[in-house]
């Protein structure tokens, strides 16, 4: 009975101890699974589920089947790792709910789904995996992980909205549960960019390629090849934008880095699976950025190496991965451009084109991508079309329309356009318009029946903004508008002008609203140029329709100035100026590092004193942020010409200018009224300019006909019709080098005898002026006039111009005049350094710079020049935030620079709003010291006494045509042009006054209140 008793009692301790094993044992194969050594720990679950009556079988069978599927994963083996998966299944509703078997449970089915090729099944169990895990993990990475792949797949089964969705929401889930996983979000950033790519929304695509770059370099992972796909994508990206200097950027980052990174073990590591020679496809990428970006540098040697190294890497590849692969058929689209650079009528060169495409076609043929074999079939009917073999190309396209692809794209909507286009040259002109209807009704977001083309709007799309989209939209309204030239068909003329204001629409969104570029450019340029000449075709006075244009043109026009003079503005009333001034000072020490030689050859301490002062540059910009949340953001707010109108004063006219290709416009605004006026052709208005400008700089008396011709052509037919005293000039493009002060009627009165002109670099930009600013400095005005060591002799200071660097008597003394004038702070001689100007940047509301400036021809290497030939650089003008109400450049030619396309003359003026500056002072070529001095010191004596900028300009001026009748000529006179604010200086009420105001107020309550009390 005893023994018995002692049985009983070490049951529990057997069953015990039995316990313990299966806890270690399941603990070994856990640690063992974790570092996938899955055929060991598959092992030790097949031990543990031995026992079928053992309560944990469920579990040590749902574990054992897990890893030996996950075995078999290693292997490749994919189908019998589906068996076991499957095989795991059932077990999971038997095997208790905790933490770790829930986990278990989500990741069979995830990695299930890997394994599939069925795109139904495979959503299936991604969906399954996705409900589960955020019912039961809901911090799970599973949880963002399995809806990534569900973006994933429903992108690559052309479900592109669906897939953003997917994506869109696992991206806010990562960067809620895992911020630092920047891989992931690397990764689903590309996913993104793709599948807005493939829906034609660059703007996003562009986005969230920059933003996956970044993201990828930012992460610590060894194996940097996503970083080579990413750079890739967004190179590609950027040159579809017209963003070449980014790519250019982004190329060199590659080439430096690509070897580095290729040469580690880890490369091309990550999920690579069966794949054999991945690494080639990278290196292959590495050819193709390089190859176009020599194609379009026009460097045909260069991009032919890179193509034929893309075919070297080919050729390592199976037959199978050739038909996956497209990055040869990438590399060819690319080289084909070469063909284009020679002219049309080369034949040798139009035979080889030919050929050339007609290769890829073949390539593509056998490639499983569709969509390939469509894009190899649409640039050789463009190579047909380009030698005007017409029937050759409507041949192709004819055999494009047997491919079948499951969604309408931007290549099958170019092609039926391309057809539409080949119709029209072959007098096929109702079959034409027939193709254009087809073609567009497949564009509409709900399916309807186009009757024509005048009544669509952009709405009526899906969202199609990219590049293609939009040269298709034009090239359609280019061709209704020939239509209309040849039949004077009114419907083809309200159509061709109905699809201008579309493709107006569809480049608002695709523009970025930063900086232009060349494509930018010419894109806005033609759509401008077909709204304008519809519209004057149409009813030149239909007011509703004119606003329409010109707040469209607004609009598209480049924000990049109006963006960050915007943001400063903003800044400036919220920010300490200790802390804008500490910003300035770290933008001046790196400029000085940088303009004391290359990058490259700097010395290792130079180059870590940038690095130290680009990170104080940040910490301070993240300061800054801390009191204005708008610093350096790009706001894009509506542009409203009636905004405008309703701020112009009775007596005052705005005129922009519009220059296109072919003509010259004008706007013409007052307080009730907006008019387009036609003026000539581009041609002639630039031919009359140069020789204008000509004749002034070079003080030729031939003068009097190109100013009395050009006042005819650009003022005339406007202020015949529209009475006025004070005209607001917005000039574009070469009319930026105009001082239309300068223009004489037939009379032979000079424009400023009888108005007051200024300036504006845009309409948004004058608006934002208007608005009442409360001073937030004491000090009123600061003068420079620095010494030179060049002297000049009595001779050449009789005609001394303000250049070559002389030494300039009447600037200094122009400068002491002033400043005696408003009781300012004057440097002079060796005071007038450029140290003492940054200090003075934030000090002062009223800056009169008396000195020489150098224009160059890289205009960032433009300067004004102080004491010991210390400059200050247009760069550096451009970074640094500058409050001044008013800066004036006494110096030459500081109103003209290079012309950069979509963005203007990029002056020193220029410069100067860039940093925030509201009104300047500046010239046009290189003035007379002498003149020049007689005619700021009248300037400021007008301030003085309360007249606008404007006023106060134009009278002296005035007053100096009739002191020196002799020097009659514009050149001693009309340099000096005034932009932006035109208030008189002393309007702006300082926040001083308001708050003596204020504890007047306060006082006069407290008296009160005591008195009562």
């Amino acid at each position: 009975m005893k023994k018995l008793w002692i049985l009983i009692l070490m049951l529990p301790i057997a069953f015990y101890g039995q316990n313990t094993s299966s806890q270690q044992l399941q603990k070994k194969a856990d640690s063992l699974s974790k570092i996938r050594k899955f055929d060991e720990s598959f092992l030790i679950w097949e031990q543990l589920q031995k026992n079928k009556n053992d309560k944990n079988f469920s579990l040590y069978s749902a574990n054992y089947l897990y890893t030996k599927a996950m075995d078999e994963v290693e292997k490749g083996n994919y189908n019998q790792a589906i068996v076991y998966f499957k095989k795991a299944l059932p077990f999971h509703s038997k095997i208790q709910p905790t933490s770790q078997n829930k986990k278990l449970i989500s990741d069979t089915y995830l990695e299930l789904s890997y394994c599939l090729d069925d795109w139904d099944e495979v959503l299936k169990y991604l969906n399954i995996c996705y409900s589960y895990t955020l019912k039961n993990l809901p911090k799970d990475a599973n949880v963002y992980r399995s809806l990534v792949d569900i973006g994933d797949v429903q992108r690559r089964t052309r479900n592109y909205e669906q897939s953003i969705v997917s994506l869109e929401k696992a991206l806010k889930l990562i960067y809620k549960l895992a911020p630092k996983d920047y891989e992931e979000l690397g990764y689903v950033h590309n996913l993104l960019a793709i599948s807005y790519s493939d829906l034609h929304f660059h703007n996003q695509s562009l986005h969230h390629y920059t933003k996956s770059l970044e993201l990828h370099i930012q992460s610590n992972r060894l194996d940097k090849a996503y970083v080579v796909n990413s750079a890739n994508n967004t190179i590609w990206e950027n040159l579809n934008y017209g963003d070449e200097a980014k790519a250019r950027e982004l190329v060199a980052f590659l080439n430096k880095n690509f070897y580095k990174w290729y040469r580690q073990k880890e490369f091309a590591t990550t999920d690579v699976g069966t794949l054999k020679n991945w690494n080639l496809h990278f290196k292959s990428l590495l050819y193709l950025s390089n190859l176009r970006m020599n194609v379009l540098d026009k460097k045909e040697s260069i991009a032919k190496k890179y193509l034929d190294s893309i075919v070297l890497v080919f050729d390592n590849y199976s037959e199978d991965r050739k038909k996956k692969d497209n990055t040869m058929l990438l590399s060819r689209y690319a080289y084909e451009n070469v063909f284009l650079f020679k002219p049309i009528d080369d034949v040798p060169n139009s035979k080889n084109h030919i050929e050339f495409n007609l290769k890829t076609l073949q390539i593509a043929r056998k490639s499983e991508s569709k969509h390939d074999e469509l894009v190899a079939c649409l640039k050789l009917a463009n190579a047909y079309t380009r030698y005007k073999k017409y029937t050759e190309a409507l041949n192709v396209i004819e055999e494009s329309k047997k491919i079948k692809e499951p969604f309408f794209n931007a290549s099958r909507f170019t092609i039926e356009v391309l057809e539409a286009t080949l119709r029209y040259n072959l007098n096929q002109n109702n079959e034409s318009k027939l193709v254009f209807l087809k073609s567009y009704q497949k564009l509409l977001a709900k399916q309807r029946t186009l009757k024509n083309l005048k009544s669509l709007h952009y709405s009526d799309f899906k969202k199609f903004n990219s590049d293609v989209f939009i040269r298709n939209v034009l090239n359609t309204a280019n061709i209704y508008f020939k239509s209309y030239q040849k039949s004077k068909s009114k419907d083809d003329l309200v159509t061709a002008n109905n699809l201008y204001f579309i493709v107006s629409d569809m480049f608002s969104e695709f523009y970025q609203k930063g900086k232009y570029n060349y494509r930018l450019n010419e894109f806005n340029k033609e759509i401008a140029s077909g709204l304008l000449q519809t519209q004057l075709l149409i009813n030149p006075n239909d007011t509703k329709k004119i606003k329409a244009i010109l707040n469209r043109i607004e609009n598209n026009s480049s924000q990049h100035l109006w963006n960050i003079f915007e943001s400063k503005n903003s800044q400036n009333l919220k920010v300490p100026a200790s802390l804008i001034q500490e910003y300035n000072q770290l933008v001046f020490e790196k400029n000085a590092l940088m303009h004391s030689g290359e990058i490259k050859k700097m010395s290792a301490i130079d180059q870590k004193k940038v690095i130290q002062i680009e990170q104080k540059i940040q910490q301070t910009t993240a300061a800054i942020n801390k009191f204005d949340a708008a610093y350096q953001t790009f706001k894009s707010n509506s542009f409203d010409v009636e905004k405008v109108q309703n701020k112009l004063k009775k007596n005052q006219t705005m005129v922009k200018y519009v220059v296109t290709d072919l003509n010259v416009y004008a706007f013409v605004l007052n307080q009730d009224d907006i008019q387009l006026r036609y003026l000539c052709p581009t041609k002639t208005a630039r031919t009359l300019t140069q020789n204008h400008l000509k004749n002034i700089r070079l003080i030729d008396q031939n003068y009097v006909q190109s100013a009395t011709k050009l006042h005819e052509t650009l003022l005339q037919p406007i202020l015949e019709k529209h009475p006025t005293t004070s005209l607001i000039v917005i000039p574009e493009d070469f009319l930026n080098y105009i001082s239309f002060e300068s223009l004489q009627n037939k009379k032979g009165q000079w424009l400023i005898k009888n108005y007051l002109v200024s300036y504006a670099y845009s309409m948004k930009l004058w608006d934002i002026l208007q608005e009442k600013r409360i001073s937030t400095s004491s000090n009123q005005f600061v003068s420079f006039a620095p010494n030179y060591d060049k002297i000049p002799s009595a001779q050449q200071n009789r005609g001394l111009r303000r250049g070559n660097l002389f030494d300039l008597k009447e600037a200094k003394n122009e400068a002491k005049v002033i400043s005696n004038l408003f009781k300012g702070q004057l440097f002079l001689n060796e005071q007038a350094t450029k140290s003492n100007f940054l200090q003075s940047t934030t000090s002062y509301n009223f800056h009169h710079l008396a000195m020489h400036s150098l224009m160059e021809d890289n205009y960032n290497e433009s300067s004004l020049v102080f004491t010991n030939n210390q400059k200050v650089y247009f760069n550096e003008l451009y970074q640094l935030n500058f409050p001044s109400k008013m800066v004036v450049l006494s110096a030459c030619n500081t109103g003209v620079g290079e012309h950069e396309n979509g963005e203007g003359i990029m002056s020193l003026s220029r410069a100067l709003t860039y940093a925030g500056v509201k009104s300047s002072v500046y010239s046009l070529w290189q003035v007379p010291d002498k003149e020049t001095s007689e005619i700021m010191i009248a300037f400021y004596e007008n301030l003085k006494d309360g007249q606008s900028k404007d006023e106060a300009l134009a009278n002296a001026k005035r007053t100096f045509l009739e002191k020196n009748p002799m020097k009659n000529h514009p050149f001693y006179w009309a340099g000096f042009v005034v932009n932006g604010d035109v208030r008189p200086i002393d309007e702006g009420i300082s926040i001083f006054v308001y708050l003596g105001i204020a504890l007047l107020i306060g006082s006069a309550v407290f008296l009160l209140r005591k008195k009562l009390f």
